[in-house]
């Protein structure tokens, strides 16, 4: 079914001339398993793409990088539901660095909870963007939200109604030396965070954009079998 959305989803924007199909679309993959179009599809169409799943929620991030085919462009989503079992001071020293742990921890505890999987869709979606999973230690980079802003984003619906939800920019990635090895740069990235509600929340990290601009649009089941 996921790849069922992803293949309608491609087909609704892909504006080269002749349109794709949904069962004509074809993927290639990473060392690590990262899914991405053939050479050939991403020359046509000039799109990028990442998807992350979780509970009811599929998020799909879909990139047009046609107009700068020179410039390689890293993009990653993650989604990540609240989950109150969770032991989340015993993970922290595992995959935090030592700022994110003592800022997480210097919260009210009633917002704690929030922090780590906001923080836990940040990282994920970073290393998705690199493609390298869990080969790239969560504890080489880290996030500060000492500067973030927030704002709204519309999403939009297919019945024509509007929702908005919260996202967060202004989010500041921190690189250790040791990652900076492949020439990665901080300042380079972009990451935005975003609420869907108060369970669900996403991330995503795009690299040398000058700049990032969601737009988002929930679609249905019904609305997808309508595009196959």
């Amino acid at each position: 079914m996921v790849r069922a959305y992803l293949r309608g989803i491609l087909s609704l924007h892909c504006d080269t001339g002749d349109k794709i199909a949904p069962q004509d679309w074809c993927f290639e993959y990473g060392e690590k398993g990262k899914p991405d179009l053939t050479s050939k599809q991403r020359e046509r169409t000039g799109l990028k793409f990442n998807i992350s799943h979780s509970g009811d929620w599929l998020v799909i991030a879909l990139l047009n990088v046609k107009q700068v085919p020179e410039i390689h462009i890293e993009l990653g989503v993650d989604i990540e539901r609240t989950r109150a079992s969770t032991n989340i001071y015993s993970i922290l020293s595992h995959y935090f660095t030592q700022i994110e742990s003592d800022e997480l921890l210097a919260l009210p505890e009633s917002l704690q909870r929030e922090r780590f999987f906001d923080l836990w869709a940040l990282k994920e979606s970073y290393i998705k963007a690199k493609g390298l999973g869990l080969s790239l230690s969560l504890k080489s980079f880290s996030f500060d939200f000492s500067v973030v802003t927030d704002n709204t984003l519309v999403l939009s619906q297919s019945t024509q109604d509007t929702n908005e939800i919260v996202l967060f920019g202004d989010i500041q990635l921190n690189l250790t030396q040791e990652d900076k090895a492949d020439g990665s740069r901080a300042e380079n990235w972009k990451v935005s965070l975003g609420r869907l509600n108060e369970e669900y929340r996403f991330a995503v990290s795009v690299s040398n954009l000058d700049k990032l601009e969601l737009k988002a649009c929930q679609l249905t089941l019904a609305d997808m079998l309508a595009l196959a």
